[in-house]
């Protein structure tokens, strides 16, 4: 969004895609249509390029697979970038009238020869080069996600570099690019999935407001930009007596590093409550209720929306006492405030608020189902920049502080920071501490937390964590397949896990999945540090030791 002022993470190859770029996307924590998208669009002719530093399945299916060195990516983009310029490959006429600050980011990329930018980011000089040209012959588009990319001190930075490559080629909302699609009329998801029906934007971003808000010295442009607050000084805050009550929805204390921490904090509250599917004893244990939530299958909202497409939902009745986390929310603002305005507490009335933008209704739609209703919503088109279609105003750009691709932000300056997404180095090895941890990988059968007892068939696939080692680092350290390991960093540890020996990550590289509880908690190896622009914290950059259970220190 800083960069052309809404959210996208790119746009899956169609007929006219003649290169597409993956950016640190892993098809294990993708829809299989992704992989049908990228299969098909493979055998058409499209050129794939993968930057990722694990060697996935879908980097060994790429043309092209560049495997930066954790962390540089914003340097291996400037690199590529360089070379489009130095070749004069990019956009011109595009840059021109479109992006600002093409001059600032043409000097900064000037000291990013091939040579230097393989000496930092360990890619081969040639093959950026040759990514360069390939992505070149375009239209091109990419699929990002994010939250690789970001879970570092620079991670922000190293995603908005990698996103200035598409702007200045100029494959922004064109056929066979990345397009920005219009949404039904009165439909703008905010940070999160917030609905604007279901907030006073005036109010909420009136300067009173927006003083009051605890994020606000923590990280300034994210308080800037986004609805929600950022919770990840939660402990400091509750020290401070700044907060004194505490609602989870769906919470669950192993989500931050040092978890240990925000469990002790939880203990100081005056009040708290969550809704959960399980029981978690570590999140809930401190918690003076817990609200049993209603399952997928159980609840009426949110609908599904697909372009100008959408479904509504006929819930089974939930078991027991559960209810939809809607519901929860909607009578428990009937209980602090007037309950005309929280729907009297019913979850499909919530919906219609929104369905009647569109002049469309939850009742006729599941009337109509099992056809999907539609909605009313103004035809595609390309270059909606041109004709006053991507801004509130209806003037001609982009719904930016400059109205242009902002290659150099001029919000991020604002607050101090740069304005270019400049390259900065991750921790450095510290003695013994010389493997860098990917903590937060995900395996093909199971994806994100829902690897614990509160699935206990999942734990029938995988008893227990594991990590994966290259195997000249797991012969260098007499490790073999198998073993029963323990993590050291230097902000915590042991942590215990299962040793895989696979070329999956590079040399000086291991991966590690988060979640798991006790001695296998790798969470407690991160430190509460944090990116400035967004407040995440250094999962993908912490520097590690790796030794055989019962070895000695």
């Amino acid at each position: 969004m800083v960069k052309w002022g809404r959210p996208s993470q790119g746009s899956m190859p169609n007929a006219k895609t003649k290169s597409f770029m993956v950016l640190a996307s892993n098809v294990w924590s993708r829809p299989l249509g992704w992989w049908q998208s990228l299969t098909a669009a493979k055998k058409r002719g499209c050129k794939i390029i993968v930057i990722d530093t694990r060697n996935t399945k879908t980097a060994q299916f790429a043309d092209i697979h560049l495997a930066p060195k954790v962390g540089t990516d914003a340097a291996l983009a400037m690199g590529i970038i360089r070379v489009l310029v130095k070749e004069n490959l990019y956009d011109k006429a595009f840059v021109d009238k479109w992006c600002h600050g093409f001059e600032e980011l043409k000097n900064y990329c000037e000291s990013f020869t091939p040579e230097r930018t393989e000496e930092i980011t360990g890619v081969p000089a040639q093959k950026i080069i040759d990514a360069a040209r390939m992505y070149a012959d375009g239209p091109g588009s990419f699929s990002l996600t994010s939250q690789s990319l970001t879970h570092n001190t620079n991670g922000v930075n190293n995603a908005r570099a990698l996103l200035l490559i598409p702007c200045i080629l100029g494959y922004i909302d064109v056929p066979g690019g990345v397009s920005f699609p219009l949404s039904p009329k009165g439909l703008q998801a905010c940070g999160m999935g917030l609905q604007p029906k279901f907030y006073e934007a005036k109010w909420w971003n009136a300067k009173a407001q927006k003083d009051r808000r605890l994020d606000k010295d923590f990280v300034p442009l994210w308080h800037d930009m986004m609805i929600m607050y950022n919770p990840n000084h939660l402990p400091e805050y509750i020290d401070a007596g700044k907060i004194k009550a505490f609602c989870g929805w769906g919470f669950n204390s192993f989500i931050w590093p040092q978890p240990q921490q925000y469990q002790e904090a939880l203990k100081k509250l005056d009040f708290a409550f969550c809704t959960d599917y399980f029981y978690r004893k570590e999140s809930h244990r401190d918690m003076d209720l817990i609200l049993p939530a209603a399952m997928n299958f159980e609840r009426y909202a949110p609908f599904g929306v697909y372009g100008s497409k959408f479904a509504p939902r006929t819930p089974v009745k939930p078991l027991g006492e559960a209810k939809e986390d809607w519901r929860i929310a909607l009578e428990l603002g009937c209980i602090l405030d007037d309950p005309k305005h929280f729907f009297n507490g019913d979850p499909v009335k919530a919906c219609n608020a929104i369905l009647k933008e569109w002049g469309a209704e939850y009742e006729a739609a599941v009337a109509a189902l099992p056809q999907v209703s539609s909605l009313e919503c103004r035809k595609n088109e390309p270059k909606k920049y041109e004709k006053g279609l991507l801004r509130p105003d209806g003037q001609a750009g982009f719904n930016t502080p400059t109205g242009k691709i902002e290659l150099f932000s001029t919000r991020c300056a604002k607050f101090g920071f740069d304005g270019l997404p400049v390259y900065k180095p991750m921790m450095e090895p510290d003695g013994r501490f010389n493997l860098r941890m990917i903590n937060g990988a995900r395996k093909p059968y199971i994806t994100h937390s829902k690897t614990r007892s509160d699935a206990p068939y999942l734990l029938e696939l995988e008893a227990c964590s594991t990590i994966t080692m290259h195997p000249k680092d797991a012969s260098a350290r007499g490790l073999a397949d198998g073993d029963r390991v323990e993590i050291f960093s230097p902000f915590g540890g042991p942590v215990k896990a299962n040793l895989e020996v696979s070329i999956l990550v590079p040399p000086g590289t291991i991966d590690a999945q988060y979640g798991w509880k006790g001695e296998e908690d790798t969470q407690r190896l991160v430190p509460r540090q944090w990116d400035p622009l967004s407040g995440y914290a250094p999962y993908f950059e912490v520097n590690v030791e790796v030794r055989k259970v019962g070895s000695q220190k």
